[in-house]
């Protein structure tokens, strides 16, 4: 079984660093060209199934990715980003003026350390999990399967697959629009692609989460 994940495209609170968690913010023009460039790309991969986040910016990327496969999307919440409660809409310069000691907190433990108001990203990782065995047990070994997500909701399924300590999980990078595949088989789940983005050349830019 081969699962494409992609991260959904550009949004202006990427742009301009803004948590975005599960707020429901469109993809502005640049996203939505990474969303169709995208789509062309895994127009040639077969796919059986394609999954995706109910919020807009992912829901706006499948729609896209959609029309290029002729598959209909499969709303499915697990696959949400974080919940970052009152960081929502701030900017990291603004969290750190506003809630210091929080954020301190965030430093000491950022695997474990709850968003206000929000999840932390050990139980962000527990919901991704939930949806992978999902996706996992409704497929055929063959079978190539598309889901559209968020770095965040991610990085979080690949810290578990590779084995690496969650609390590193911001040491990985996914541009908006990349594609990152795991592969399932006799030794369960591998990676073996991350944040391939060569569909995108001259429409990728560093963002926020």
């Amino acid at each position: 079984m081969r699962l494409i994940l992609v991260r959904h495209g550009e949004t202006p609170w990427n742009v301009t660093l803004q948590y975005q968690g599960q707020a429901n913010v469109p993809l502005n023009e640049r996203g939505r060209a990474q969303a169709r460039l995208t789509a062309e790309r895994l127009a040639r991969l077969g796919a059986v199934a394609l999954y995706t986040s109910d919020t807009t910016r992912a829901a706006e990327t499948a729609a896209a990715i959609a029309a290029a496969i002729s598959i209909a999307p499969r709303p499915m919440p697990e696959l949400r980003e974080i919940d970052v409660g009152q960081w929502e809409g701030l900017t990291p310069e603004q969290l750190y003026r506003r809630f210091p000691d929080h954020m301190a907190e965030y430093e000491r433990d950022p695997a474990r350390t709850v968003r206000l108001g929000g999840e932390s990203y050990a139980q962000l990782q527990v919901r991704a999990l939930v949806a992978m065995r999902r996706i996992y047990e409704a497929h055929q070994p063959g079978d190539v399967i598309v889901a559209v997500s968020h770095g965040g909701t991610i990085r979080a399924l690949l810290c578990h697959v590779i084995g690496l300590e969650l609390a590193n999980f911001g040491k990985m990078w996914l541009d908006n629009g990349s594609l990152t595949e795991l592969r399932y088989g006799s030794h369960g789940w591998r990676l073996v692609r991350l944040n391939d983005a060569a569909h995108l050349e001259g429409l990728v830019a560093e963002g926020g989460e």
